[in-house]
């Protein structure tokens, strides 16, 4: 995928920090806009497939934040928060309040390996080294993060944000690695079902269009897959 259009994907500048989050879920707030539907038409069809999910995320970008890529605000407001007020009386949780720019969290991260708000600390910075387009160097920190945050939600969120940054930076080795997040089941439905579609999106890309159509129809099988299932849904039903 180009820098033009990747750096503006999921997890580009226009997602507030994590912390601000946190707050925003603690003083009862909601992002969810329940009036937005999901928009797939033609204008899709015969678009490469670095425009086709840039304009995937761009037409329906606060339908996806509000429902799967929740991520950012109910996952990281349900883990998140948790993490966060278990440990509001302690020093960790203090140092961490108070870690407002990426080098400050970067250091609360040394400090503090293996934490779980170590990993919140370096999902942190991957999305910001994303959205600048230093492909590589979040590719690093969004695996440094999946370390600590094995076994937390969050785990899924930091190794599809590793396998997208890995495909802006290689093709090749992306489509491994959302091959590996999609076949992944320590991570949440709601990931691998994300990293599948993407992943049989770029299989469509390189003809592998059988390999594309079994992903597709596996996503759209089940409905437990939320909005993942009836996007892949609608993409098989384009390419049948």
């Amino acid at each position: 995928m180009n820098d033009k259009n990747l750096k503006r994907g999921p997890h580009a500048a226009k997602n507030r920090p994590l912390k601000d989050q946190i707050a925003e879920i603690e003083n009862g707030a909601s992002s969810v806009d329940e009036r937005k539907t999901v928009i797939l038409d033609e204008d899709l069809e015969g678009v490469e497939f670095e425009d086709r999910v840039w304009l995937y995320w761009k037409r329906n970008k606060n339908f996806i934040i509000s429902t799967v890529v929740l991520a950012v605000a109910i996952v990281i407001g349900v883990q998140g928060f948790k993490i966060y007020k278990a440990q509001s009386a302690s020093r960790l949780a203090s140092e961490f309040e108070a870690a407002a720019s990426p080098e400050q969290l970067a250091q609360f991260a040394a400090k503090n390996p293996g934490t779980k708000l170590a990993g919140v600390a370096l999902l942190e910075n991957a999305d910001s080294a994303f959205s600048a387009g230093k492909f590589a160097d979040a590719e690093k920190l969004y695996s440094e993060s999946s370390d600590s945050l094995k076994g937390n939600i969050l785990f899924g969120r930091a190794k599809l944000g590793e396998a997208v940054a890995a495909y802006s930076a290689d093709k090749a080795s992306g489509v491994k690695k959302l091959s590996e997040t999609y076949a992944n089941q320590e991570i949440d439905r709601a990931y691998r079902a994300q990293a599948g579609y993407l992943l049989a999106l770029a299989l469509q890309q390189d003809k592998k269009i059988d390999e594309a159509k079994k992903i597709f129809k596996e996503i759209a099988s089940d409905m437990k897959n939320g909005v993942f299932a009836n996007i892949a849904q609608n993409a098989l039903s384009r390419i049948e």
